[in-house]
């Protein structure tokens, strides 16, 4: 789990971290990153949308008052400006 205290964001660390996260998958040979997060939260799943995300799916844990939204996005874009 990653979490951006709210006191320090919108200050670019999130996108520091989704950065640091894609360059170590393309460099260890991963195709994608996949993750999933509280779909409920607009704001942030706007934000995966923004960086490349596109949700695949939808998850609802017994007893859970949120519903999970799956989200992956390709590292080909990343590989080819890599080359």
């Amino acid at each position: 789990d990653i979490i951006i205290l709210p006191e320090y964001r919108n200050n670019g660390y999130g996108t520091e971290l989704l950065d640091f996260c894609r360059k170590k998958a393309v460099e260890s040979g991963k195709k994608k990153i996949v993750l999933g997060m509280i779909d409920d939260n607009t704001r942030l799943r706007n934000w995966y949308i923004s960086n490349g995300f596109v949700t695949t799916g939808y998850r609802k844990y017994e007893g859970a008052p949120y519903t999970v939204g799956d989200m992956e996005c390709s590292l080909q874009q990343v590989t080819e400006l890599k080359q």
